[in-house]
């Protein structure tokens, strides 16, 4: 077989705090066993001496080949991703999206190369990929909710149980495969693979839906190919975070044909309101978490903000687009009172995001058959 070249995109911002992490993600891209690929490094404007020990770091694998770009500011996901598209070898066939809390293993590449490989209509490919800390699945790929509640299925689980491959809504950015040409028709752009404007959270939902909307084909395979430490950038509770994700969802719900999307819309700041707000206090107070920097104040205007700058956002995009997104191109979980009720009681939200998650997970097994992969 020859192997099609492939561009692993790796981004860095402020990540001193887990080094050790971080240096055995490099570790595990250095030692890939496979015969084909560069790694493009974009640091996201560091302040923390991160990058440097990155650099030195990388500056002793002689025989990785590699690409190192030192941003003067955070960019976030999506533009971090964005800088590394535009300087990938144009050779490549396939990119890479690897989290720098990811540590891959040496057959994973090659694992997912050869199944990309088996169709021309696979848009992107992930495996499962463990928590590094339990060994229980972190994620195997989301499914989407009629809601747009996305749900990273098999969460929790024996990693071993899972047999088949399946197609999901949208793989993780955490460490996922994607074919270069199959992006540029779903999305329309040469010289990116996001919306710049989200920064992080939701873009990868947007481009799944944009892959199925152009006939390309999500998978996930039942082969274990990395470890990861979930929020090891971002964090547990912040309100730049809790606008990300809010400002993320408004947007979603306004480019897409989602049935629900004025319910959707109306009902979706409550739950906003209690788990973004008064549940992270509540676990201040009983888990005397340290962090003094954040008041009530400024969560509520991370709310706020996220809201009305998502939907705006949204809505003009919605205009240039011409048309929205169709999810139910998509797999898909329907509405049902199985779905509705936990969804309605806030269980999609801070509640119960493991509750919802294991409810999905069930949904989606008794209809299998719906989602598993024919290779043929």
């Amino acid at each position: 077989m020859t192997w099609p070249k492939v561009t692993i995109i790796w981004l860095n911002y402020n990540s001193s705090k887990i080094m050790n992490i971080i240096l055995r993600s490099l570790e595990s891209i250095a030692n890939l066993d496979y015969p084909n690929y560069e790694l493009i490094v974009v640091d996201n404007g560091s302040i923390d001496k991160s990058f440097e020990k990155i650099k030195e770091f990388l500056d002793k694998k002689n025989n990785l080949r590699k690409k190192i770009i030192k941003l003067n500011k955070n960019l976030g996901f999506t533009g971090g991703n964005n800088i590394g598209f535009r300087a990938r070898d144009l050779d490549s066939k396939y990119i890479v999206l690897l989290n720098n809390d990811a540590i891959i293993f040496d057959h994973s590449l090659k694992e997912l190369v050869e199944y990309a490989e088996l169709r021309n209509d696979i848009g992107a490919i992930q495996g499962i990929i463990v928590d590094l800390d339990n060994g229980r699945v972190d994620t195997t790929g989301s499914i989407l909710t009629e809601f747009l509640i996305g749900a990273q299925i098999y969460h929790g689980r024996n990693p071993m149980s899972i047999k088949k491959a399946f197609y999901i809504t949208y793989a993780d950015g955490a460490f996922s495969l994607y074919r270069i040409d199959s992006i540029k028709k779903a999305t329309g752009f040469s010289d990116r693979i996001f919306y710049d404007e989200m920064f992080a959270y939701f873009d990868d939902n947007i481009l799944g839906l944009q892959l199925w909307n152009s006939n390309f084909k999500i998978i996930s395979i039942p082969k274990v190919l990395a470890l990861h430490r979930r929020s090891s950038s971002f964090g547990k509770i912040s309100p730049l975070k809790l606008y990300l994700i809010i400002k993320g969802f408004y947007a979603l719900n306004e480019i897409t044909n989602a049935r629900f999307k004025s319910f959707i819309h109306n009902v979706n700041i409550i739950y906003n309101m209690i788990g973004g707000i008064f549940v992270p206090f509540a676990l201040k107070i009983i888990k005397n978490y340290e962090n003094k920097e954040y008041s009530l104040k400024d969560f509520i205007k991370a709310i706020y903000l996220a809201c009305i700058h998502g939907t705006k956002w949204g809505r003009n995009k919605l205009r240039e687009m011409n048309k929205p997104i169709d999810i139910y191109k998509a797999p898909l979980i329907r509405s049902s009172p199985k779905i509705l009720i936990p969804w309605f009681l806030g269980l999609g939200s801070a509640f119960g995001k493991r509750i919802f998650t294991e409810i999905i997970t069930e949904e989606f097994e008794k209809n299998i058959n719906n989602y598993i992969v024919d290779w043929i």
